[in-house]
C-alpha cells in the first residue's frame, strides 16, 4: 500500500475524531459546547480535505489503487454528509 494512501486513511481517523467532537458538543450543554463544537469543525474539516487531497493525489498516481482511493473519498464524503444530517437533527 502506498504511503500516501496511508497518509489519507490517518486523515480518515482525523476527520473521524473530530466528528466526535461535534458529536459530544451537540449531547452536552453550557459555555464550552461552543468550543468543543468549533475544535470538532476545525478537526473534522482538516481531516476531510487531506482525506480527499490524499487519495485524489493517490488516484492519480498509482493506478493499482485507484478504486480503494475512489472509495475511501466517497466514504469520507458520505461521512460527512451523515454529519451535517446528524448536526442539524441534533
Amino acid at each position: 500500500m502506498p504511503r500516501i494512501l496511508r497518509f489519507a486513511i490517518g486523515s480518515l481517523f482525523v476527520f473521524v475524531i473530530g466528528a466526535v467532537m461535534i458529536a459530544w458538543a451537540c449531547m452536552s450543554s453550557g459555555w464550552e459546547t461552543l468550543s468543543r463544537f468549533a475544535w470538532g469543525c476545525i478537526t473534522a474539516g482538516v481531516g476531510l480535505i487531506g482525506t480527499v487531497l490524499l487519495a485524489t493525489l493517490s488516484a492519480v498516481i498509482h493506478r493499482k489503487w485507484r478504486r480503494f482511493s475512489l472509495v475511501l473519498m466517497s466514504g469520507s464524503v458520505l461521512l460527512f454528509i451523515a454529519l451535517l444530517i446528524f448536526a442539524k437533527v441534533a
